[in-house]
């Protein structure tokens, strides 16, 4: 069952004629590269990714109608430009059909690329201080959001808990540096003082050969 759109394209002055339409899955197939010039889908899966999204489409299958399969015909299949990931989770949980976009035969090799691209093109990102205060985490999960470090206290003033660095916990530093004639070291001038008391005791002790420095 066909059930076309005409949206008007200001820009370019030219109508844009969709079809929505549900296909046999065995009329479809993935992007694998079989259309000339047209690199196969850049997207994979992980197993456990891949129960997630089945978990998804079970328990809100009309998504799968909202977010159609993006399709180009070629020969006798429905190359799958955008969706491979869903029809391949649809395989799995025993669909036969699938809603379908058909895009027009007239779209160039370029326009199709682009769709593969775009249709899975992260433009937005995610708020992480909204979900975790506005969104259940476990959800967010399940919906295949990882967030499992959303955790309330890293979101907190890292450094609430540390104590005020006042006059009465530390000592100030010593801001005045000298340097030594001799050797040309460089330290605080408590320091050299030190150093030159040393150097007093040095002085009522003939056999002893302090340096000034030591």
């Amino acid at each position: 069952l066909f059930n076309y759109s005409i949206m008007n394209d200001k820009d370019n002055n030219r109508a844009i004629e969709t079809a929505f339409i549900s296909l046999p899955l065995d009329e479809l197939e993935m992007n694998t590269g079989q259309i000339d010039g047209l690199p196969c889908n850049p997207r994979n899966i992980t197993e456990a990714k891949m129960e997630m999204l089945k978990k998804d489409i079970q328990q809100y299958p009309e998504m799968l109608k909202l977010r159609g399969l993006l399709v180009y015909l070629h020969g006798d299949k429905y190359v799958i430009i955008g969706g491979n990931m869903r029809y391949a989770a649809m395989q799995e949980l025993g669909y036969t059909t699938a809603p379908c976009i058909v895009i027009p035969k007239s779209a160039t090799i370029e326009q199709l690329k682009a769709y593969t691209i775009l249709d899975n093109a992260p433009f937005g990102k995610w708020d992480w201080d909204l979900l975790a205060n506005e969104w259940e985490e476990q959800q967010l999960n399940d919906w295949g959001v990882e967030c499992n470090f959303l955790d309330k206290e890293l979101l907190e003033d890292p450094f609430a808990n540390v104590d005020d660095l006042n006059d009465k916990t530390y000592d100030k530093p010593e801001k005045s540096l000298l340097e030594c004639p001799h050797c040309h070291h460089i330290d605080s001038a408590s320091h050299f003082k030190k150093v030159e008391d040393n150097g007093m005791k040095a002085d009522s002790n003939e056999d002893e050969d302090i340096s000034k420095c030591d």
